[in-house]
C-alpha cells in the first residue's frame, strides 16, 4: 500500500512512518517537502504520490502559542487538514487525522466521536 505520513519530523510522525514503513511503501513529508498551509502545494504533492493512505500527524500543538497566533494555527489545524481530505475525497485515498485530548477528552462520551 501507497501512504503518506504527513508532520513526519515529529515524535507521532516519526514513529508512524517507521511502524508503516514494514511492509508499505512510505513516504515521510515535514514541512520542507510539503507547506500544509499552501492548498495547491499540497494537491500538487500528494497527487505526485498517488497515496492510498493519508496519514496527517501534522498539528499546532503550542497550546499558549495558538493563542499568541491564532491565524497560523487555525492554518494548520483546520485549513491544511481541508486540504488534506479534499485531495483524498477527490482521489479515494482514505485520511486517518489524529486529534488531542484538548479538543475532545474521550471522557465525555463512551461512542466515538
Amino acid at each position: 500500500m501507497k501512504v503518506v505520513v504527513v508532520g513526519a519530523a515529529g515524535q507521532l510522525g516519526r514513529v508512524t512512518a517507521e511502524r508503516w514503513a514494514a511492509g508499505h511503501d512510505v513516504t515521510a513529508l515535514t514541512r520542507r517537502e510539503v507547506d500544509l498551509t499552501d492548498g495547491a502545494a499540497v494537491e500538487r504533492a500528494l497527487d505526485a504520490l498517488a497515496p492510498e493512505l493519508i496519514i496527517n500527524c501534522a498539528a499546532y500543538n503550542d497550546v499558549d502559542g495558538a493563542e499568541e497566533a491564532p491565524v497560523t494555527a487555525f492554518a494548520v489545524n483546520t485549513l491544511a487538514v481541508r486540504s488534506l481530505a479534499g485531495v483524498a475525497a477527490r482521489t479515494g485515498a482514505t485520511l486517518v487525522h489524529y486529534s488531542t485530548d484538548f479538543v475532545f477528552d474521550g471522557v465525555e462520551r463512551s461512542t466515538p466521536y
